[in-house]
């Protein structure tokens, strides 16, 4: 479980040192705000398109496999950037191009971390072990940003792509030893492209893409808007993953013994008057109290998110389950991000965020409506012991 979550952490730099860097880079060079906001939120789209796939590759080849390639996808990006044959000013396919990459990489590890763990932990542990994973990319998630902006007021923008590089295959050496003995002795899954489908999973899935809209907004725009104001846009990703960070892993363990709906309810709405402060004039108080909110909140929705996913499917289709989650994750960040590029500039911020107010506060509706949501996940399933390696199927009944 250690192991995997430092896996988690070192491997998401390869798409975290990017959030604040590339907009900041390319509005220094000149770059329109529609076009930044294009090429920031292109990962997201194609994480989308990718992770449609790589659920199914997941169920397919194991999620170390996927794992490794997910890196070498964030690799492929950084190494160009770190070798100075692109940069903030390099034509706009190019940089679409290397936002692919990232997508791609982003698509590929998550699922194939939250797919081992289960292999790795008893089921009365796996609350607290989804937590602990998570922390792990809050915690890349926290620091990353603004060592990044460190990195590149210092030595340039190519440093930072020379640091993600080592960084990354820090995460390389870590997965090499995981295996997953839930796929021991199990018939290979016929599915290679194409990934598996329980209704079960829609409303968690809907819930993903609402409740992440709003960062969606925030990640094309706010860091161009707070650099204008003077504003530290970097404090507000620290704020953000120190939040998630301190409350992750008692929420998982809340998730698990109190069901899921209490949770949901006090994150989503959390979220949503956490992100409403960022409608007011852009201060750095202003971006540290909404990070700290937005933080808070994102720690009690999304593992409860991941462990409703996890209990929802069963070792042949958590892959597809996970892969799934990432196009939920990439469809809300697009709608934020692309989906309002070309309108940006008419709406204006203040309408774009309130946008992300709205759906959060439809993700806690969703919560409501949703009846497996008002149950414990470890009330549900404690009838169905599970170790660590031993290949339980879960009942159907969920």
């Amino acid at each position: 479980m250690i192991r995997l979550a430092f896996a988690q952490g070192f491997a998401q730099v390869g798409f975290h040192a990017w959030i604040a860097t590339l907009p900041v880079a390319m509005a220094a060079v000149g770059r329109p705000d529609g076009e930044i906001g294009a090429v920031v939120g292109a990962a997201a789209i194609f994480n989308l398109l990718a992770a449609l796939l790589s659920g199914g590759l997941v169920d397919r080849f194991g999620g170390r496999v996927i794992y490794l390639i997910g890196t070498a996808c964030y690799l492929g990006a950084a190494a160009p950037i770190a070798l100075g044959l692109v940069g903030p000013d390099s034509p706009f396919e190019v940089l679409i191009f290397i936002r692919f990459l990232q997508g791609c990489g982003l698509a590929a590890v998550m699922p194939s971390v939250m797919t081992l763990l289960p292999g790795q932990v008893s089921r009365s542990q796996l609350p607290m072990a989804v937590g602990v994973v998570g922390i792990a990319g809050n915690i890349s998630l926290a620091l990353t940003p603004a060592i990044a902006l460190m990195i590149m007021d210092a030595a340039g923008f190519a440093a930072v792509g020379t640091v993600v590089c080592a960084v990354l295959m820090i995460g390389v050496l870590l997965i090499w030893p995981v295996t997953d003995p839930q796929r021991l002795g199990r018939p290979v899954s016929p599915r290679l492209f194409r990934p598996a489908w329980k209704p079960e999973w829609g409303r968690p899935l809907l819930m993903t893409v609402l409740i992440i809209v709003n960062w969606g907004v925030i990640t094309g725009y706010l860091p161009q808007r707070a650099e204008l104001a003077g504003a530290d846009v970097g404090l507000f990703f620290t704020m953000d993953a120190l939040a998630l960070v301190a409350l992750r892993i008692p929420s998982g363990w809340l998730a698990g013994r109190i069901g899921p709906l209490p949770l949901l309810l006090t994150g989503a709405l959390l979220t949503a008057a956490s992100i409403s402060l960022l409608l007011l004039p852009t201060t750095t108080l202003v971006l540290i109290a909404s990070g700290l909110g937005t933080g808070a909140g994102s720690a009690l929705v999304f593992p409860v998110l991941n462990l409703e996913i996890n209990e929802r499917s069963e070792p042949a289709n958590r892959g597809s389950a996970f892969g799934l989650y990432s196009v939920a994750f990439g469809t809300g960040v697009a709608i934020g991000s692309v989906g309002l590029a070309p309108i940006y500039g008419a709406i204006g911020w203040e309408i774009a965020m309130a946008f992300g107010v709205v759906c959060a506060v439809l993700a806690a509706a969703v919560a409501v409506i949703d009846p497996l949501m008002r149950h414990a996940p470890m009330a549900r399933f404690a009838a169905e012991p599970v170790t660590a390696g031993v290949d339980q199927v879960p009942s159907t009944e969920r």
